[in-house]
């Protein structure tokens, strides 16, 4: 039997809290580190941290 990394168990968490937090929006990650897409808007940030503060900020400018 092969164990999850934790440190992919709390990642899952975060993306799935993301999610959550920001309906409508696709979370993928690549090499340029994490991207969220809504229709043909597409924020990229090197950390999840980074790209949930931006929504924060996309959030409330609308």
């Amino acid at each position: 039997m092969t164990r999850t990394p934790a440190a992919d168990v709390v990642m899952e968490r975060l993306l799935r809290e993301a999610a959550r937090e920001f309906p409508g929006w696709a979370f993928e990650r690549d090499q340029h580190g994490w991207t969220a897409a809504r229709g043909e808007i597409r924020l990229t940030r090197p950390t999840l941290a980074a790209l949930r503060a931006l929504l924060c900020l996309h959030r409330a400018a609308r």
